[in-house]
């Protein structure tokens, strides 16, 4: 089972999807995955874990249903203070925070010079997803962007050579990939299984392999050896 508690500047460390319809959300994702999921806060956050190890979160969106519902990609900062006067200098755009998350750390949001929103996590405790790399676990982040050659310079200039993958695209956004395990496989990706599982649940499939929710949020599944 491997375990990760600490995560170098830049590095992907934590996933939360913020949606419309909790109820729906953890209907979808809770049949396909096995996650279970922990209320923290009254504002109706919960922490989603899988055979009793934090993967990522689940919230309500806080603007309602024109808001829609997403997937949120976080990288590990050291120094948030020092990481939001670096987005704005070198051309992104803070649309909240830094805020408190209880005991846990400061996390902030922001939107990169190419439109993708992304999220930057300074950890008190374990500095992120503790769980990863096993079926139904978070096995990887990418950067899906029209402006990659701008996306990349920024990144580049935030943290140097941390290892962000970013992939040119006709849609903009970080997706979450999740892993699924071998024996569901067809050998040319993703389990097919998996993949047929998610459909009949209401999912969409779109360009590049990525799967959107019945809610609307894109993710990817990998399929682990």
């Amino acid at each position: 089972m491997p375990r990760r508690t600490a995560y170098g500047p830049g590095t992907p460390c934590w996933v939360d999807h913020i949606t419309v319809d909790l109820t729906g959300a953890k209907q979808f994702y809770g049949d396909l995955f096995g996650w279970e999921f922990t209320r923290e806060n009254s504002r109706g956050y919960h922490l989603i874990t899988l055979r009793g190890e934090i993967i990522g979160g689940l919230g309500p969106s806080p603007m309602g249903p024109a808001f829609g519902s997403s997937w949120n990609v976080y990288l590990a900062a050291k120094d948030l203070g020092h990481t939001r006067t670096e987005v704005g200098r070198l051309g992104g755009r803070i649309v909240m925070g830094p805020v408190p998350a209880g005991e846990n750390g400061r996390l902030c949001l922001a939107v990169d010079p190419s439109g993708a929103a992304v999220g930057f996590w300074e950890g008190g405790r374990d500095e992120g997803v503790v769980l990863v790399d096993e079926p139904g676990a978070l096995c990887a982040c990418e950067l899906h962007t029209s402006g990659r050659e701008t996306a990349t310079e920024f990144y580049r200039s935030l943290y140097g050579d941390a290892p962000l993958v970013i992939r040119p695209s006709a849609r903009t956004g970080w997706v979450p990939f999740f892993g699924v395990g071998a024996g569901d496989g067809d050998g040319a990706g993703a389990g097919a299984g998996a993949v047929a599982a998610a459909l009949a649940a209401g999912a969409r499939p779109l360009e590049g392999g990525l799967l959107a929710d019945p809610l609307g949020a894109v993710f990817g599944l990998t399929t682990l050896n």
